[in-house]
């Protein structure tokens, strides 16, 4: 049986929305001829090692996995576009938060504070921020300290709690957790965005075959603009989708590189051999 999961923003509070989505799309493929696609999404467990698996059918990435650690793995199908603020067509940005009290008004004001970040590979908790504050770097540093957190939620609830004091965010992140968890961001503030970046991409594995990439593809446009999925798309912020290769997120390299080049490594990059051809 194939495999598929749109982890991503599979938020509890949305998973009804996701898994109606999924029926959808589930129903556009089989009208399309997709054999052996499965009913549910699965959950649980590492999607990081679901992509590596031969039967991997869908799930979402982060731009930076179909540029290094998982190029060999999957490839991008097609990009999202998100109803969000500092979202525009398939691009997406993230937000630079601060707690409400602290005396952080712009980014110079963060030298020396302790930073928050979900994971070396993540580009909107992480290599959005770099430009940020590479320039404004001394010897290589910005920041007094930089947590690595394991997720966006995670590094929310330290910096509402103080241990922490500044992240950066996913903007659909932040857009869902507005409308549906606004307590998880209570007490904080916005004192930066990013500019946009090619969003989070929905993915197969680089062994699907050709004609059921164009499937997944077809089934997405579909299912994207059926009005009997209105409802699921709206609760996940969903608008449309657009054809992005993988060479399209190459210009996360054009954030990162010229920040390790002069010298700012502060943040963690991932040190792996970015992808050599198209997806």
């Amino acid at each position: 049986m194939r495999i598929a999961e749109l982890p991503w923003y599979d938020l509890p509070e949305v998973r009804v929305a996701t898994d109606a989505w999924w029926r959808g799309l589930v129903g556009h493929l089989r009208r399309l001829g997709v054999d052996d696609v499965p009913d549910e999404l699965t959950r649980g467990g590492s999607h990081v090692e679901r992509w590596q698996q031969r039967d991997l059918l869908l799930s979402q990435s982060c731009g930076y996995d179909v540029l290094y650690d998982a190029a060999h793995a999957i490839v991008p199908i097609a990009t999202p576009c998100y109803a969000a603020p500092g979202c525009e067509g398939p691009r997406y940005s993230s937000e630079v938060l601060v707690h409400a009290d602290a005396p952080f008004h712009t980014v110079e004001d963060l030298r020396g504070a302790r930073a928050a970040v979900n994971e070396p590979t993540s580009h909107s908790g992480n290599n959005a921020m770099r430009p940020l504050v590479a320039a404004r770097s001394e010897r290589g540093a910005f920041f007094g300290e930089v947590v690595l957190t394991g997720s966006h939620a995670t590094s929310l609830l330290l910096l509402q709690n103080d241990k922490v004091d500044v992240a950066c965010v996913d903007a659909v992140v932040l857009a869902l957790l507005r409308r549906r968890r606004p307590l998880a961001l209570h007490g904080l503030r916005t004192v930066a965005r990013s500019t946009t970046a090619p969003a989070p991409p929905y993915v197969t594995s680089v062994h699907t075959p050709p004609s059921v990439r164009d499937h997944l593809r077809e089934a997405l446009f579909a299912a994207v603009r059926d009005p009997q999925l209105a409802a699921a798309r709206d609760e996940l912020l969903l608008t449309d989708f657009v054809a992005l290769p993988a060479e399209a997120y190459r210009e996360l390299q054009d954030w990162e590189h010229p920040a390790l080049i002069a010298g700012y490594r502060e943040l963690p990059a991932p040190r792996r051999s970015p992808l050599s051809g198209g997806g």
